[in-house]
């Protein structure tokens, strides 16, 4: 496996568990608000991910062969 696709794998992986522990922060009753807060936090860097993820291919195709 090349270094570009295990990066590729690596942001995926965090992008997966980005939102999945923020959807489950927000959805979950009863939990305390510090994990509310928490789970924003960490929706929001999912999204960040998504947008440095398709930065990276876009660079990739130009830098890296």
């Amino acid at each position: 496996m090349s270094l570009k696709k295990f990066h590729l794998l690596f942001i995926v992986l965090a992008i997966l568990t980005c939102l999945g522990f923020g959807a489950w922060a927000l959805l979950v009753e009863g939990l305390p608000d510090n994990f509310r807060v928490m789970g924003w936090i960490s929706a929001g860097l999912g999204v960040l991910l998504v947008g440095y993820g398709i930065y990276f291919v876009r660079k990739a195709k130009t830098v890296i062969t």
